[in-house]
């Protein structure tokens, strides 16, 4: 969402001289000045953080009510023994507690969404400096690096987990957690290719830093969400 907020009428490419800070009226020929336009898409953003706060908090909620519900002791099927086994999703007998997944991905997935925002950070200071597009591109490439990281690992744990989503509710609600956090990470990726492509090409150098606000706030809204639910999922099993 952002990357396209910032793609939109950008008036630098033909010439148009957009002004250096949002509070200033455009002369390139736009009906709205960039103040306004900047107040507008902070505001849908926000909104759309919003929302997404709401998932959020019931996947958390989910997550608690269903530990503390523990129906026929099948959170994590720890009521399950040989002589009294219990039925997975399709019916087939459980008879041990199912395993805990690591919490060492999760841990460094969640390190390296923290990293990637406080670089897309960096990289809107230096906009703000009106220093070269390298000193801007440069913490945005390397924000790109690691999220693409938290996808692979991601993605990695999912071939790895010591379950699958029939084996109890623990089990499904932790992929059910791994699923969302990996598509935030994915559209956050998407995100940061528009950011460093636009910042290796002087987009924002002196000119529209602004721009680059609303990627730090996507950017660390994504952070603390990922955060979350590696905090709840690890350590709250």
């Amino acid at each position: 969402m952002a990357v396209t907020t910032t793609e939109t009428h950008d008036h630098d490419d033909h010439g148009h001289g957009e002004s250096s800070a949002p509070g200033a009226e455009n002369p390139g020929g736009h009906h709205e000045s960039a103040f306004a336009r900047d107040q507008k898409e902070r505001l849908m953003l926000w909104l759309f953080i919003g929302g997404d706060l709401v998932f959020l908090l019931l996947e958390v909620f989910a997550w608690f009510y269903l530990r503390t519900l523990n129906t026929h002791g099948l959170w994590n099927a720890a009521a399950c023994t040989t002589a009294k086994p219990c039925t997975d999703g399709l019916g087939n007998p459980i008879t041990a507690p199912v395993a805990r997944a690591s919490i060492v991905h999760p841990l460094i997935i969640a390190g390296l969404v923290i990293v990637s925002a406080l670089l897309v950070w960096a990289a809107e200071r230096a906009a703000a400096q009106g220093k070269e597009r390298g000193a801007i591109a440069a913490p945005a490439g390397l924000a790109l690096v690691c999220m693409l990281g938290a996808i692979g690992l991601q993605i990695y744990q999912f071939q790895i987990l010591p379950f699958t989503t029939i084996d109890g509710s623990y089990a499904s609600v932790y992929e059910y957690f791994m699923g969302s956090t990996l598509a935030h990470l994915i559209l956050m990726a998407f995100i940061l290719i528009g950011l460093w492509n636009r910042a290796r090409k002087g987009r924002y150098a002196g000119k529209t830093w602004y721009r680059i606000r609303l990627i730090r706030f996507f950017a660390v809204w994504i952070a603390v969400s990922t955060a979350v639910l590696v905090i709840v999922a690890s350590f709250f099993a």
